[in-house]
């Protein structure tokens, strides 16, 4: 297990890249604030998964007759659940477009919740706050190096690759 979850989570690696790409190279605020406070490292991973969520949607099989806002599902039925939409849902969010790391992002659902929720989740959270931690605290800047290519996929949004110059603190 000497590389830990990173070979094995293609999830997580593109929750960091997202987490590298938006908070400190697209809004150098967010940047800055958590330069000035570390802390700040867990809400904005949160933030990313809220706003970049690396699974975008999940498929269900009903297990009975139900209803979903007004419409009918029998049972057996095949449902596509799009949490990355659910994440920027206006009902549910403030102002979802805008990315902000002082956000109060728990409820999101980049994780699943109940029996479905990612059994890696507080492994997940914990590595990321000590990256961003450490980042915020031994880097001064982070610059895109060239262009970011995004990877394709159905169900996985993240980037295949991100590069990246840091200059230390």
């Amino acid at each position: 297990m000497r590389d830990g979850l990173w070979k094995r989570s293609r999830s997580f690696r593109q929750a960091i890249g997202s987490t590298l790409h938006y908070q400190p190279l697209t809004l150098r605020d967010g940047r800055q604030r958590l330069r000035q406070d570390p802390s700040l490292a867990r809400a904005a991973f949160e933030e990313v998964l809220r706003f970049e969520s690396p699974v975008q949607t999940f498929f269900r099989t009903t297990t009975r007759a139900v209803e979903v806002a007004g419409v009918r599902l029998g049972e057996g039925e095949k449902i596509l659940l799009f949490l990355a939409a659910a994440n920027r849902d206006p009902r549910r969010w403030e102002d979802p477009e805008r990315f902000d790391i002082t956000r109060k992002a728990s409820g999101h659902l980049a994780f699943g919740v109940g029996i479905h929720g990612c059994v890696g989740m507080a492994v997940a959270r914990l590595e990321a706050e000590i990256v961003l931690g450490l980042l915020a605290r031994k880097v001064e800047a982070i610059e895109l190096a060239g262009e970011p290519e995004r990877r394709f996929n159905n169900t996985l949004r993240g980037l295949a690759r991100l590069p990246v110059k840091l200059r230390p603190a």
